[in-house]
């Protein structure tokens, strides 16, 4: 059955078509089998569903046992056969388009139940979505919170039967996973604690029912907790993926023309190069930059609250820049977005900047930039440090690529488009290339003045980074590097000195192990976003405009790069 998000949209296609009988026919039957696809994997992941904007099934969990894991795996089977005999038949290049995504779709949908099999390795899926199951609905704007919280208390309900299926599941995971999924856990455990208490202080009226469900989902998890520290453990390469599964999810995930092996090399390639331009680089800082810290007079009456309306006010201002310097299009009813310190129910899960974009199919759009919370008093040395950073516009860099011109920006383009194939793509060498690639852009374009040498080698240590990541993401799933050997290898390559910095690559390397190719997906995504700038330049000689090949990137929706050189015409 079609969820209402989509019955609307057909209901419209059959209404506005214009072309001969059996043409349209033909078109719509295709675009109603799309559709069909679509809404049966967003039935099976109804916690994703929820993120995206999609609220039919905001009651559930996923639901993990063999019995559904099984069906769902035969429908999607199903789905491949019909759609092989689509294969050859005439189609608008949307639809073409559209034939590969859902493919693509089907395709890694298929490897992650069937070849990974996620579901039975990964102790850390099951908590990733008992917590996501409740922040996704708490987030949501789509209905008031007086009727949210029937699914909230449903979720909740789900938990225990939830987890009891992972106890079956779950044989001989990985035992760095072990370590994760026990602090996840731990997170998630606190996070339900501080939501119940939200929702029984805003409905004392359901206040025992709301404690009842939520004491039970922390005792599952905390159940849950014991199992896994008493679990018998697989080898500890057993994360990986294998050569075979990565080199599928390049060819079917993200239409890359080349395996694990040549993106190894184009990943050295690129660490090498990074390295040396930031060595340089940093000479030259420290030669002829290095002018030590601020002297800035700090005002008495500086507060916390100026600290976050700068924020804001920055925001503001790279949102003006791109305007004023027709580097994109930007809509006069974009969504807004707000930066605003991580409430308190998710400090255990959110420590760091984030940004949260609203799910793209939701009526209501609003974007929400995380910051850490700002002290209510700060002594004179927090106070000077706090000026001196907004005084040098500081959050700059952070908003580039989280906010203008990067996350918020770019999601809320691809949210607007009308093809709801379009909207529920998701793919991450596009979001988190553009991001990267933005850093770049906006510094070039003259955000920071005509030179700026600090920020310059921070975008230059951020791409030696992202290169090494990419390094790191082929040799741990093809089995090249335990994850300790990795870590190693990342503190001598980067050169990470600091106790906290060696920390962060530990919890770094951590979640590499969990999340196959998309480490890759900063660095590959920008290059293949210069890749297509060149081949336009080169197209389009003295005409070509940055501002006309960023709106017509950024008008596709979040798909494979790989698909916009047929889009844009440059093959």
């Amino acid at each position: 059955m079609l969820s209402k998000n989509f019955a609307g949209i057909l209901i419209l296609i059959v209404l506005i078509g214009i072309s001969g009988g059996n043409t349209l026919a033909a078109r719509q039957t295709f675009d109603e089998f799309c559709l069909e696809i679509l809404d049966s994997i967003q039935s099976f992941y109804p916690v994703k569903s929820t993120e995206m904007g999609i609220h039919s099934y905001d009651h559930r969990l996923t639901d993990y046992s063999s019995n559904a894991v099984n069906k769902m795996m035969k429908n999607l089977d199903e789905y491949e056969k019909k759609l092989y005999k689509y294969r050859n038949a005439e189609m608008s290049l949307s639809q073409k388009i559209n034939y590969k995504l859902v493919k693509s779709n089907v395709d890694i949908a298929l490897l992650n139940l069937k070849q990974i099999a996620w579901h039975k390795k990964s102790p850390q899926l099951y908590a990733e979505e008992a917590i996501n199951g409740i922040y996704f609905l708490m987030l949501s704007q789509h209905a008031p919170l007086s009727e949210k919280i029937l699914s909230l208390i449903s979720r909740m309900k789900a938990v225990p039967d939830f987890f009891a299926v992972a106890r079956k599941n779950i044989k001989n995971p990985p035992p760095i996973y072990i370590a994760s999924a026990t602090t996840a856990l731990e997170g998630a455990i606190e996070f339900y604690h501080e939501v119940a208490s939200e929702l029984m202080n805003k409905f004392p009226e359901r206040a025992d029912e709301i404690l009842k469900v939520s004491t039970q989902a922390r005792e599952a998890m905390g159940d849950f907790i014991n199992f896994l520290a008493t679990v018998k453990t697989g080898d500890e390469k057993s994360f990986a993926i294998g050569k075979t599964n990565f080199d599928y999810k390049l060819s079917h995930e993200y239409f890359l023309d080349f395996d694990a092996d040549s993106l190894l090399k184009i990943g050295e390639n690129l660490l090498e190069e990074a390295l040396v331009a930031y060595e340089e680089y940093e000479l030259y800082v420290e030669t002829d930059h290095q002018n030590g810290k601020d002297s800035v007079f700090v005002p008495a009456s500086f507060t916390r609250q100026d600290i976050l309306d700068y924020y804001n006010w920055e925001t503001e201002q790279e949102k003006i820049f791109l305007e004023v310097n027709d580097i994109i299009t930007i809509p006069e009813d974009i969504a807004p977005l707000e930066v605003i310190e991580t409430p308190p129910y998710l400090r255990s899960m959110v420590n760091s900047i984030a940004y949260q974009p609203a799910g793209p199919f939701d009526q209501v759009q609003k974007g929400y930039f995380y910051v850490r919370s700002i002290p209510d008093d700060l002594d004179s040395r927090q106070l000077a440090a706090r000026y001196r950073y907004v005084h040098r516009r500081g959050f700059r860099g952070s908003v580039v690529h989280e906010a203008y011109p990067g996350h918020h920006l770019q999601l809320q383009l691809a949210s607007r488009h009308e093809d709801p194939v379009r909207k529920w793509q998701f793919n991450t060498m596009f979001i988190e290339g553009w991001a990267l690639y933005c850093e770049e852009m906006m510094y070039s374009a003259g955000l920071y003045g005509s030179e700026d040498p600090t920020q310059w080698l921070g975008i230059l240590g951020g791409i030696k980074f992202r290169a090494a990541r990419i390094v790191a993401d082929v040799k741990l799933h093809t089995g090249q590097f335990t994850p300790q050997e990795c870590i190693d290898w990342m503190i001598e390559v980067l050169d990470v000195g600091t106790e906290s910095g060696k920390e962060y690559i530990k919890n770094e390397v951590r979640s590499y192990t969990h999340e196959p190719t998309y480490r890759m997906s900063y660095l590959m995504g920008k290059r293949e976003i210069q890749r297509l700038r060149d081949a336009a330049m080169e197209r389009d000689g003295d005409s070509f405009s940055d501002k006309e090949f960023n709106d017509a990137l950024l008008a596709e929706g979040s798909i494979p790069l790989a698909l916009m050189w047929e889009i844009m015409g440059l093959k």
